[in-house]
């Protein structure tokens, strides 16, 4: 199974912040975007899947339960965890997940050999 990549479909109302329609992104999954945008080959490795910013968000629930269901979120299988370290990552049931951009992008360099944040 590939790792599954978890991110807002852009153009979303929070009602919350305003009712006046105002459209928003997730600054965090442009993070990831753009990291997608310079490894495009990233896209390849990873099942990567828009959800829609209200919740409850079914698909990640199943995976990692109704408190884990956050955005942007990498999600992989603990049986493939054993050539990467994973220590920022959370645990849930069989999964190992990284709900931070930080953490998501050293999972890629480590895991699939792109470049790194530079510090």
């Amino acid at each position: 199974m590939k790792p599954q990549l978890f991110l807002l479909n852009p153009n979303f109302i929070d009602s919350k912040v305003d009712n006046l329609g105002h459209l928003y992104y997730c600054s965090q999954c442009a993070t990831v975007e753009g990291i997608l945008a310079y490894y495009p080959e990233l896209r390849e490795k990873l099942d990567i899947q828009y959800v829609d910013f209200p919740r409850p968000r079914p698909t990640i629930i199943e995976l990692l339960g109704s408190e884990n269901q956050s955005c942007p979120v990498l999600v992989i299988l603990k049986e493939s965890a054993s050539s990467f370290e994973f220590k920022n990552f959370k645990s849930h049931g069989d999964y190992l997940f990284a709900d931070t951009p930080e953490t998501i992008a050293a999972y890629f360099s480590r895991g699939f050999q792109v470049g790194m944040l530079h510090p």
